[in-house]
């Protein structure tokens, strides 16, 4: 007889969401510091600079910065919100355990 064991997925690690998290943080920074700003200078709605002076790999690196700082703030929030639910859970548990033996001790 074939038993079928489901194993638990393996939750993921961290410097794998990391490297996700930088990565989607490269790409929108991209996007937005060379994708747009070409856009725009193609539609003649800004006008091209000098190559000498050329803004684009500045704002990629501030755009790169402040997205994994938004990350890194966010992540933390809903850390922070899992630890106090967690916690608001263990003590409902705990309170419905204590109630339990105290009926137990009654009865």
């Amino acid at each position: 007889m074939e038993t079928d064991t489901i194993t638990p997925p393996q939750p993921p690690r961290t410097l794998t969401v990391l490297g996700m998290l930088a990565l989607t943080a490269l790409t929108f920074s991209y996007l937005a510091a060379y994708a747009l700003t070409n856009a725009l200078v193609a539609a003649q709605v800004i006008q091209p600079w000098p190559r000498d002076h050329d803004p684009r790999p500045r704002r990629l690196i501030v755009g790169f910065c402040v997205l994994m700082l938004i990350f890194m703030v966010v992540g933390e929030i809903f850390r922070r919100l899992s630890k106090s639910e967690f916690k608001a859970i263990d003590e409902m548990a705990n309170a419905a355990d204590k109630s339990f033996d105290d009926n137990e001790q009654v009865a």
